[in-house]
C-alpha cells in the first residue's frame, strides 16, 4: 500500500492568486502558478502562447489590457468578471 502525499492544510485553505493581465466580461486573461491562461467560472485553462503573442491576442479578441497587472484571488476574480469593464 502507497503512503498519501502529506497535505498542506493552509494551503488548501488560501485561493490561488492570479496575475490578471487582461479581460473582457466573463474571462481574463491570467497567470497562475507561472502559466500563462485563460481564467472563466469553469476554470482555468493553460494556453502554450508567450504573453506578448497572448497581448496581441487578447486585444484582438476585444479584452481591456489591465495596466498595471493585478493580482487576485480566486473569489475576487470571479467578482471582477461580472462587472462590465470601463
Amino acid at each position: 500500500m502507497i503512503a498519501p502525499a502529506p497535505v498542506n492544510i493552509s494551503a488548501q485553505l488560501m485561493a490561488p492568486v492570479m496575475t490578471v493581465l487582461a479581460r473582457k466580461q466573463g474571462a481574463a486573461l491570467v497567470i497562475l502558478d507561472r502559466k500563462l491562461g485563460i481564467y472563466t467560472d469553469k476554470g482555468f485553462t493553460p494556453v502554450d502562447f508567450k504573453v506578448e503573442l497572448a497581448m496581441k491576442l487578447a486585444s484582438r479578441l476585444q479584452y481591456t489590457p489591465l495596466v498595471p497587472a493585478q493580482e487576485m484571488e480566486e473569489p475576487e476574480l470571479l467578482r471582477f468578471l461580472t462587472e462590465t469593464p470601463a
